[in-house]
């Protein structure tokens, strides 16, 4: 009876932590609330803002971001695919979850929302 009685605590305290893990919801992607905010903390350290961006453009602006979009290069490089330069330049990739949602967003049409 103890075994049984700890083997369902066990399985209640792995529950909950599955319970508490956040989920990556890919679901009507905005791009005010959900992509640009991944664009400014991991591309606009200069590198893409300002009046004189150091990488050549900015993307700082839904038709800025809508151009790269459409030449498949946003996609290739944030999730640093072969054949794109791989972004953010000399770091690590943004998290698998930015990855989907701005893959989501690019899949849903890449809306102006």
């Amino acid at each position: 009876m103890l075994i049984l009685t700890f083997a369902l605590l066990a399985v209640q305290a792995c529950k909950k932590d599955e319970d508490t893990t956040p989920e990556c919801d890919t679901t009507n992607v905005s791009f005010s609330q959900d992509i640009l905010p991944i664009l400014e903390n991991s591309c606009f350290n200069g590198c893409h803002s300002g009046s004189n961006p150091t990488s050549g453009f900015s993307l700082e602006t839904y038709n800025d971001v809508k151009k790269k979009v459409d030449d498949g290069r946003l996609l290739g490089s944030v999730k640093q695919e072969s054949g794109f330069v791989a972004m953010p330049l000399n770091q690590g990739p943004i998290s698998d979850c930015n990855q989907s949602l701005i893959e989501a967003w690019i899949n849903q049409g890449a809306p102006n929302n």
